[in-house]
């Protein structure tokens, strides 16, 4: 099973109280999948799951359901779900309910508006990555309009959204974490959020250990260039010995951190620090001086 699947079936246990966030969740699924058509609307889910909840939904306004399924042999054989509602009584009703709420700009949507819409075209189109492979949560949408809707609600929340095109579809995506993890409380995925979070903590402190010993073996680095061209142009005998005995202990432990050879030498490190900024501040006077007489 995908991340995704999961994510989305969890939400999808969820219960909705309101019936402002329930309006603009079937809403942005319809709108989302293009099955608003004049006459009828005709809605294909691959999710059982989330034909049940829009079935129910639309039986809650009276009208008259058809529910079917076929076979689909596209990346794999696997159903679709068709959720068929022909024109009838009350249908232009619910047909002009849906299309006033294209007009609705986010500063007249209420907060159970944005939440409902934002789950609804995630429940609908949206896909969302394996933090432990990347971080990514990406809406491909056919209809242009409702691809701006959300990039405009998204953008407005202050997250760092952004829309592009990509295999003729607008695709309006995230890739910070704590945007993503934003979405992922407002849309109702509670649980995911904390194992999302957990994830990416452990990629944080990985992160950082990688940067600290990287930043250890530049440091080591630049330090065994200075006595080594010291060792060549004048010898270490040149050092006082408490520099020559740091020398010798930095080329005995090339990828040592600064505290690791504190313990060895038995100072402190801010001491093995010093020192080695003395012994730097030899090595830039010895470079000059041979630089300037082009020879020892």
């Amino acid at each position: 099973m995908s991340y995704t699947l999961d994510v989305k079936r969890e939400i999808l246990l969820k219960e909705i109280e309101s019936s402002e966030e329930h309006l603009w969740e079937i809403y942005a699924i319809l709108k989302g999948k293009l099955a608003i058509e004049k006459n009828k609307i005709e809605l294909k889910l691959e999710s059982l799951d989330l034909a049940n909840r829009v079935y129910k939904y639309l039986k809650e306004l009276n009208l008259q359901i058809a529910i079917k399924y076929s076979i689909s042999k596209r990346f794999g054989e696997h159903r679709i779900y068709i959720i068929e509602v022909p024109i009838q009584k009350g249908f232009r009703e619910f047909f002009n309910k849906m299309k006033s709420l294209d007009e609705i700009s986010f500063e007249e949507m209420s907060d159970d508006a944005i939440i409902g819409f934002v789950r609804g075209l995630f429940l609908a189109i949206g896909y969302i990555k394996d933090p432990q492979k990347e971080y990514a949560l990406d809406f491909f949408l056919d209809a242009e309009d409702i691809a701006y809707k959300v990039f405009e609600v998204l953008a407005k929340l202050e997250k760092r959204v952004f829309i592009t095109e990509k295999r003729n579809k607008k695709l309006v995506y995230l890739r910070n974490s704590e945007d993503i993890m934003d979405v992922l409380v407002m849309v109702g995925a509670v649980q995911s959020f904390f194992s999302y979070e957990e994830v990416t903590m452990m990629k944080d402190m990985k992160n950082k250990e990688v940067a600290n010993e990287t930043k250890t073996l530049n440091t080591a680095d630049k330090q065994l260039a200075m006595i080594e061209y010291i060792e060549k142009n004048i010898g270490l005998h040149y050092l006082a010995d408490v520099l020559r005995d740091m020398a010798v202990v930095r080329l005995n432990n090339p990828e040592s951190s600064l505290s690791e050879l504190a313990e060895v030498i038995g100072l402190s490190k801010s001491g093995v620090r010093n020192r080695f900024r003395r012994i730097e501040e030899i090595y830039t006077e010895l470079k000059e001086e041979i630089e300037k007489n082009g020879s020892c």
